[in-house]
């Protein structure tokens, strides 16, 4: 995975630039597409009721983001989640794309 993959998946959850908060900056990348940087993505889980947590793994040259509900309430189902990225941004971007995903309502095909 990549960051230009972390931004495609967040663009099909619907994500707009217009969704950002205009405190935080967004970032862009070289083909002009925006997304939010890592203070906006922590802002939107902490509008989620979650906490977003970004460590680096250095042993597997990885980021990996995990979130759970901000209380102390045991998080289960959607409310928790893990995603790999090659560095911070990417783990961030592809976060926010798994929580939107997993907002959105399921649809019959």
């Amino acid at each position: 995975m990549n960051l230009d993959y972390a931004v495609e998946r967040l663009y099909d959850t619907g994500w707009t630039p217009a969704e950002s908060s205009p405190s935080l900056p967004i970032e862009t990348l070289p083909d002009g597409r925006v997304y939010p940087s890592v203070p906006a993505v922590e802002q939107e889980f902490a509008r989620a009721g979650l906490e977003l947590s970004i460590q680096h793994t250095p042993k597997f040259n990885c980021y990996r983001a995990t979130w759970r509900t901000a209380d102390a309430q045991p998080a289960t189902g959607e409310h928790t989640g893990t995603v790999i990225g090659a560095c911070q941004r990417e783990a961030a971007v592809y976060a926010l794309a798994q929580l939107r995903t997993s907002e959105q309502p399921m649809t019959a095909n």
